[in-house]
C-alpha cells in the first residue's frame, strides 16, 4: 500500500477519531473534581446493592424511591472495577454519553445530510447541557440515550417495518421505560414520527403493536417487585400537576416554568446555540429540501422536542434543568443544519457580491465568527467545570432549586462528603465503627451509604432527627446498637447550614456528641459536621455457641436481655440476633414465650422481626440481623422463675420451624434461660 492509499484509507476516520478524542478529554478530565451530589450517592447506592445483593429485591431497589432501575443496573460491573464508587457511577454516564454522541451523529446524518451530522456531534461535545450531565451519575444521559434511540429505531421501521425492526423498536421504547417514566412522551410521539416519516408505512400498524407489546413486556420485569405501584408517586404524584390542577389553569406557574426553560437553555447551551436550535427546528420544518427528507426531518424533531417541553412547562410542579436535558440535546441537529445552511448561503452570496474581495477569506471570516458566537460561552463553560466546577456559570437563580445551589452550595452538595469518608475508613482500618445520619432521604444519608455501604468494619445506621441517638439504639436496637456494645466507635455525620435547625435540633437532644470535623461548602450557605458519641454499654450480649439452627437456613448466633428479672405487667427487651446461611423462602414469625414449667405461657410477644421492617424473606446470606422484640408479662402472672422460648413459625400455617443443635435432640424453639417475676409494680 502505498503513502497516498494509507493516507485514504485513514482520512475518513479522522474526523470520528477526533470527535471521540475530543468527547472522551472533555468527560474524563477530572471527573471527580465535582464531589458527590445528593442523588447520585442514592443512585450509586442502588448499584452498589444491586452488585453485593443476592435477591430480586436488590436489583429492584431503586422502586424504593419511585425510580425506574436501569441505570443502577448499569453500574456494578464499573463498582466493581473501580474502587472510587464516584468514578465508577459517573463512567457510565460517560459511556452513555458516548452513545449519545454516536446516536445523534447518525441521526442528524439521516435527517439533514453528512455535514449536519458530524456538526451535531461537535456541537454535542462543546454543550455545557451535555458535558455537565456526562460527568455525573444521574438518570439524564441515559435518558437522553433512549430518547435518540427510540427517534432512531422509528424511523428505522417507518423505512421498512419487518419484523427484525419491530424487534428492535420493541427493545428500545422497553429501555427508555425502565430508564424513566417521561419515556412515555416517546410512547406517544412514535407513531406521529413513523407519520410524518412515512406515513405508508402505518398501514402495518399490528407490527407497531407489536412494537409496543415488546415494550410493555420489557417494562413488565418492574412487577417482580411488590412495590412496583412507588412509580406512580415517584414520577407522577410527586413532580407533577393532576389533571384537575392542569385544567385549573395555573397561569402562574406556567409562566414560572417557560422562564426557567428559557433560562436553562441560555445557560447550558448559550444564547447563539439556543436560538440556532430553535431558528433551525423551525426552517427545517418550514422546508422540503429537494428529497423532503430536511422538512420531515425538522417537523420530526420540532415534535420530539417541543411536546416534553411544553408538557414540562405545564404540568411540572417542581423542574429541574436535568429533566430537560434529552430536548435540548435532540434539537442540536436543527442548529447543525441551520449552521450547514448559512454556510451554503454565504458562498451564492460571496460568488454575486464582488465588493467582498477575496470570496474564501470573507466567507471563513464569517464562519469563524458564526463558530466564535455558538462556541465561546459553552468553551468557558467548559474550561470552567473541568478546572474547578466553584467557578463554573451555573444556572443561580434562588426563584428555583437551580444548579449551584444544588451542586454547589447547599445540603444537597457533596463538598467536604470525601473528607469525611476518608476520615472514617481510616478510623475503620483501627477498629469497628458504626456511622449514623438522619434516616431521610438524600444528604448526609444517601451519599454517606455511597460511599460505604459494604466496606469492611464499617456498619452504617438511620435515626429520625427528632429522637435522641441513644434513646433511638437503645429502643429499636440494630446492628449499630450490637457493635456499639461490643466497643466499636459511633459516628454521627450531619449536613445543614451553619446554625440551620437541623444543627440546633441535633445537638439539643444529644448534648454528649463531640464534633470532630467541621467542614463548610462554598458560599457558606451549608456545612457537613462530624460528631462522636460516647457509648456505655447496657447489657452483656450473649452469643450461642452452638448456634441453634431454624429450617435450615437461620441460625441464631445469639441475644441480648435488658433483665432476667421483672414484675407483672413488666416489659423485657429482647434482641435476637439472626443469621441467614441462605435466603429463606418465605416470611416467618417470631414467637417469645415466657412459660413456666407446666407450659403456661405467662409473658409473650410474636410478631415479624423487625416489627415487619426486617421480613425473612429479605435476608442476605452471612448478614447478621439485629431484630427487637418487647416481650410483655401478663399482669396476672404469679412471681415466681419462669423460662424464656424463642422460635420462629410460618404465619399462614402456624407451623413452627425445626430447631437442631449438633448433637442435639429435635426442638421447635430454643431455650434462653431463667426469667423471674417478683410481686410489686
Amino acid at each position: 500500500m502505498t503513502l497516498l492509499d494509507r493516507r485514504r484509507t485513514w482520512r475518513p476516520l479522522a474526523l470520528p477519531i477526533a470527535l471521540c478524542a475530543a468527547y472522551l478529554l472533555t468527560r474524563l478530565v477530572n471527573l471527580g473534581s465535582l464531589p458527590m451530589v445528593s442523588d447520585e450517592g442514592t443512585y450509586i447506592t442502588w448499584g452498589v446493592r444491586a452488585l453485593y445483593g443476592s435477591g430480586v429485591e436488590e436489583w429492584l431497589a431503586s422502586l424504593e424511591d419511585g425510580k425506574q432501575p436501569l441505570l443502577a443496573w448499569l453500574m456494578p460491573p464499573f463498582l466493581a472495577l473501580f474502587e472510587d464508587r464516584l468514578i465508577a457511577g459517573r463512567l457510565v454516564s460517560v459511556l452513555t454519553g458516548l452513545a449519545s454522541l454516536t446516536l445523534l451523529v447518525v441521526l442528524g446524518r439521516r435527517l439533514f445530510g453528512h455535514a449536519a451530522g458530524w456538526l451535531s456531534g461537535a456541537l454535542y461535545v462543546l454543550a455545557p447541557i451535555a458535558l455537565v450531565h456526562d460527568r455525573m451519575a444521574l438518570y439524564d444521559s441515559l435518558v437522553t440515550t433512549t430518547a435518540l434511540l427510540v427517534l432512531l429505531a422509528a424511523l428505522r421501521w417507518a423505512e421498512c417495518p419487518s419484523a427484525g425492526r419491530t424487534a428492535q423498536l420493541g427493545a428500545c421504547i422497553g429501555l427508555a421505560l425502565l430508564t424513566k417514566l417521561s419515556a412515555l412522551f416517546f410512547v406517544g410521539l412514535v407513531p406521529l414520527v413513523i407519520a410524518a416519516w412515512r406515513l405508508r408505512s402505518l398501514a402495518n400498524w399490528w407490527r407497531l403493536s407489536q412494537a409496543f407489546f415488546i415494550a410493555a413486556a420489557c417494562y413488565s420485569v418492574l412487577y417482580l417487585s411488590p412495590i412496583v405501584d412507588n412509580l406512580q408517586e415517584g414520577n407522577f404524584q410527586r413532580y407533577s400537576l393532576t389533571a384537575g390542577e392542569a385544567l385549573r389553569f395555573p397561569f402562574d406557574l406556567w409562566l414560572a416554568n417557560a422562564t426557567f426553560v428559557t433560562l436553562a437553555a441560555g445557560t447550558y447551551l448559550g444564547p447563539a446555540l439556543a436560538l440556532a436550535c430553535v431558528a433551525g427546528l423551525f426552517l427545517a420544518a418550514l422546508r422540503t429540501g429537494h428529497t423532503g427528507h430536511a422538512g420531515r426531518g425538522g417537523l420530526i424533531l420540532l415534535l420530539w422536542v417541543a411536546v416534553p417541553l411544553a408538557a414540562f412547562v405545564l404540568t411540572a410542579k417542581i423542574i429541574y434543568s436535568r429533566y430537560i436535558v434529552f430536548c435540548f440535546v435532540c434539537a442540536l441537529p436543527a442548529a447543525a443544519y441551520l449552521l450547514v445552511e448559512a454556510w451554503r448561503l454565504s458562498g451564492r452570496v460571496s460568488g454575486v457580491l464582488p465588493l467582498l474581495g477575496a470570496r474564501r477569506g470573507a466567507r471563513g471570516l464569517a464562519a469563524a465568527a458564526g463558530v466564535a458566537l455558538v462556541a465561546w460561552p459553552a468553551a468557558q463553560f467548559g474550561a470552567a467545570l473541568l478546572a474547578d466546577p466553584r467557578s463554573a456559570p451555573w444556572m443561580n437563580d434562588r426563584r428555583w432549586i437551580t444548579d449551584r445551589f444544588q451542586y454547589v452550595e447547599s445540603n444537597y452538595a457533596g463538598y467536604g462528603l470525601r473528607e469525611i469518608v476518608d476520615y472514617l475508613g481510616e478510623q475503620a482500618q483501627r477498629k469497628p465503627v458504626v456511622v449514623l445520619t438522619r434516616d431521610a432521604t438524600g444528604m448526609p444519608r444517601d451519599g454517606v451509604t455511597a460511599y460505604l455501604l459494604e466496606q469492611p468494619s464499617v456498619t452504617l445506621g438511620f435515626v429520625p432527627e427528632r429522637e435522641p441517638v441513644a434513646e433511638r439504639l437503645e429502643r429499636q436496637a440494630t446492628r449499630a446498637f450490637l457493635l456499639a456494645n461490643q466497643g466499636a466507635d459511633l459516628y454521627y455525620v450531619l449536613t445543614d447550614a451553619p446554625n440551620g435547625e437541623q444543627e440546633q435540633l441535633f445537638r439539643r437532644r444529644n448534648p454528649e456528641m463531640r464534633l470532630v470535623l467541621d467542614i463548610p461548602k462554598p458560599g457558606n450557605h451549608s456545612r457537613f459536621q462530624l460528631y462522636q458519641m460516647p457509648w456505655d454499654r447496657t447489657t452483656d450480649d450473649i452469643w450461642l455457641d452452638p448456634a441453634p439452627r431454624f429450617g435450615g437456613t437461620i441460625v441464631l448466633r445469639g441475644y441480648n436481655l435488658s433483665a432476667r428479672a421483672t414484675h407483672p405487667s413488666g416489659t423485657l427487651r429482647l434482641i435476637l440476633y439472626w443469621e441467614a446461611t441462605a435466603r429463606p423462602p418465605r416470611d416467618y414469625n417470631v414467637f417469645n414465650h415466657v412459660a413456666d414449667a407446666g407450659g403456661a405461657i405467662r409473658g409473650q410477644k410474636d410478631g415479624p422481626p423487625g416489627g415487619g421492617q426486617l421480613p425473612t424473606s429479605r435476608w442476605r446470606p452471612r448478614q447478621l440481623v439485629a431484630d427487637t422484640h418487647e416481650v410483655q408479662i401478663r399482669p396476672d402472672a404469679p412471681p415466681g422463675d419462669y423460662v424464656l422460648n424463642t422460635g420462629l413459625y410460618d404465619l399462614q400455617t402456624l407451623q413452627r420451624l425445626p430447631v437442631t443443635l449438633p448433637g442435639g435432640a429435635p426442638a421447635d424453639h430454643v431455650n434462653l434461660g431463667r426469667v423471674s417475676v417478683f410481686p410489686g409494680s
